[in-house]
């Protein structure tokens, strides 16, 4: 696929070539060269989403008019989603089975932005000295959605589809380690027959993505990312006092009660350390068991990862594929190298393929102090901590200064009065999954972990403001 931008509904090439490849995951082979957007393009996207959010006529469409043209991206998409699939799986190294799954997320975040403009959040007027007094939530204005490597078709159809049916121009930059998808998923849109403008696409790094940021005439901006670029994002949206919503990722705890199924918890912490291969926000980044029963929790890991196949992204028996790319691959390999040198052990079962992708088996690292493992390591690699009490538990897990996710296996309600210690956007209790709790439920972060929450409807009225218009009585006059 060749990559191509499209500005002010036409398709033309990113001007700049970047040194920079990307190459398949599971078989370190080159794919193509990093494209970005020239200024030049870079103001025709950002004049072309102002002009349109001018204009209104997005805006000014009807709740269902929308909504029609939201099922159509849908539709669209559904034609699309074996090549998103396989997109994503070479970029990224997530096996072509998970690839697919999310690529089906990119459908049904468009339906349930569709569903949720038929069915708006009632907003009940307030009574005034004069009559009611009504609040409206409108567009704030052009968004700007910077879309990461990791489940980049799902994350971005999320912010793409909530932007749209709030009623606002959008311009999608996707990751330049995995841009194919978001190019996919833009033909859809423009299949769909927008206004003019209110859709676009522009390839590029960071330095692209701080363009439009930066540009005072974007009113938002949702961000999915590291730490580093959401501060910059957070940094440059301040500027203009223009809100952000950020979701940074977190070095989530696992905490293993004493009267935990450690069957259950052993499958909880395979899943946290496979799923998306460790590179998804919500990992496993820090083991939390009690003492008692560490090295039976410990051995019953050992044997499931043991039988954990790690293999190409399109082999069927597969459970697990490479990390993204080489400098990726190199941070982790790094990461446990100084663990090690602090005095920890890592340790892994499975065994690695014979393919020259970039492939790390499943890591624990024990013999380490919590206070030494507060960073996340974005990977295959968690950090194991016993704890004597429920007290411990909850400060190990409340020990960085993250708060993303947070999972806590044992006895309710035992588990629930854990759970409630911990500083976390979602705990989830006796299972670890990507969507094991409701798909309408929000999606928070505390700490360094973001700002906003996501979630259907939280993200749909983020990139909408509110006005309040109503009659005020005369001011009473003293009688001086």
């Amino acid at each position: 696929m060749t990559l191509t931008n499209y500005i002010n509904d036409t398709w033309q090439a990113p001007s700049q070539r970047l040194d920079s490849q990307v190459f398949h995951a599971s078989e370190g082979a080159p794919l193509f060269h990093q494209m970005a957007s020239d200024p030049q393009q870079i103001e025709a996207a950002l004049a072309a989403s102002h002009a349109a959010h001018l204009r209104g006529d997005w805006a000014a469409l009807a709740n269902s008019e929308r909504a029609t043209k939201l099922d159509a991206i849908a539709d669209a998409i559904a034609t699309r989603i074996e090549a998103i699939a396989e997109a994503d799986a070479a970029c990224t190294g997530v096996l072509l089975k998970t690839t697919s799954q999310v690529a089906q997320i990119c459908v049904l975040a468009f339906k349930a932005a569709s569903a949720l403009l038929r069915n708006p959040p009632v907003r009940k007027p307030f009574d005034g000295p004069h009559g009611e007094v009504i609040v409206e939530r409108l567009p704030l204005g052009p968004a700007a959605i910077i879309a990461p490597w990791n489940a980049p078709s799902g994350i971005t159809c999320h912010k793409l589809a909530s932007a749209l049916a709030a009623g606002c121009p959008v311009i999608v930059k996707p990751s330049e380690w995995a841009p194919q998808s978001g190019q996919l998923i833009a033909e859809a849109v423009a299949e769909a027959g927008l206004p003019a403008g209110v859709f676009q696409l522009v390839h590029g790094n960071g330095i692209t993505g701080a363009a439009l940021v930066e540009d005072s005439r974007i009113a938002a901006v949702s961000f999915t990312g590291g730490l580093q670029g959401g501060r910059a994002v957070a940094s440059a949206c301040a500027k203009d006092i223009k809100p952000a919503q950020l979701e940074l990722g977190g070095n989530n705890p696992i905490v293993v009660l004493e009267d935990a199924n450690v069957e259950a918890a052993a499958d909880g912490v395979v899943a946290g350390l496979t799923t998306l291969n460790g590179q998804w926000c919500r990992a496993l980044g820090r083991l939390l068991v009690h003492e008692s029963i560490a090295d039976t929790l410990l051995e019953a890991i050992a044997s499931r990862l043991s039988q954990i196949r790690l293999g190409h992204v399109l082999d069927v028996d597969s459970d697990m594929g490479p990390v993204v790319h080489k400098g990726h691959y190199e941070l982790i390999k790094q990461a446990v190298a100084h663990y090690e040198s602090i005095g920890g052990t890592a340790r892994s079962w499975s065994a690695l393929p014979d393919l020259a992708g970039y492939f790390i088996a499943p890591t624990l690292i024990t013999g380490l102090d919590a206070a030494q493992a507060s960073e996340e390591i974005f990977g295959p690699v968690a950090t194991v901590h016993t704890f004597s009490d429920d007290a411990q538990a909850v400060a190990q897990a409340n020990g960085t200064p993250f708060g993303l996710a947070a999972y806590v296996f044992g006895a309710e309600p035992h588990a629930w009065t854990v759970a409630s210690g911990i500083r976390a956007g979602n705990i989830k209790i006796n299972a670890v999954s990507m969507l094991n709790l409701n798909p309408m439920a929000p999606r928070p972060a505390w700490g360094l972990s973001g700002l906003g929450d996501e979630g259907v409807v939280e993200t749909f009225e983020f990139f909408r403001g509110t006005r309040i218009i109503g009659v005020a009585g005369k001011p009473e006059l003293d009688d001086a």
